[in-house]
């Protein structure tokens, strides 16, 4: 009679990089497959076949441990929205409308970390709180340096832009479920940022 129970992998000897990058990749995989909720030292240590007083080495709690991986995926997800070399030579409105197809077409494990940052900020842990408004704000920057570069911009602009990337998230659903496509989005998008600012496109 054969043991169906699932059993963690067995522990390899890592050095103290590479253990704590470990921790934070099985982090991810948990964070990806089962969201935020069922994120658990329990749960790391049981996938990563590590004790969890190896974790609480490399992470104080669990609320540290999530901060790093939040920060760890969103890292990783500005590196692959970074704009193209070449792309200086575009238009702005060109160039936005490049970012809005690739911020469409975002991997699943991506859309759902922009969902948990711009989503309802009380579901979240409220240690997380601090981390998930700095995220918020590299990206309403990022996003204003794309569409107004060179200016400081106000606060009424970064409200405006927290608006778009709301679009953006509403969207995703709408392609899924099959009422809007792709392009028909990116239309919107486009006449919804072109509505919050004047610019010479």
């Amino acid at each position: 009679m054969s043991d169906s129970r699932v059993t963690p992998a067995k522990r390899q000897y890592l050095s103290c990089e590479s253990r704590h990058d470990s921790i934070l990749r099985v982090a991810d995989e948990v964070l990806s497959t089962e969201g935020v909720a069922h994120l658990s030292i329990v749960e790391v240590a049981r996938r990563a076949g590590i004790s969890r007083q190896l974790i609480y080495q490399h992470f104080a709690d669990l609320n540290t441990l999530l901060n790093e991986v939040i920060r760890m995926r969103f890292a990783q997800m500005q590196q692959n929205l970074n704009i193209a070399e070449g792309a200086n030579d575009l238009e702005i409105r060109a160039l936005v409308e490049r970012q809005f197809r690739r911020l469409l077409n975002l991997p699943s494990r991506d859309r759902q970390l922009m969902r948990n940052l711009f989503g309802d900020i009380t579901a979240l842990p409220r240690d997380l709180w601090s981390t998930t408004s700095e995220i918020r704000q590299l990206v309403v920057t990022r996003w204003m340096n794309l569409i107004d570069p060179g200016n400081s911009p106000a606060p009424l602009s970064y409200a405006k832009v927290g608006i778009i990337i709301h679009a953006i998230l509403g969207s995703w659903d709408l392609i899924l479920d099959g009422s809007l496509t792709e392009d028909e989005a990116i239309t919107l998008l486009m006449r919804l940022t072109e509505s919050f600012f004047v610019l010479p496109w």
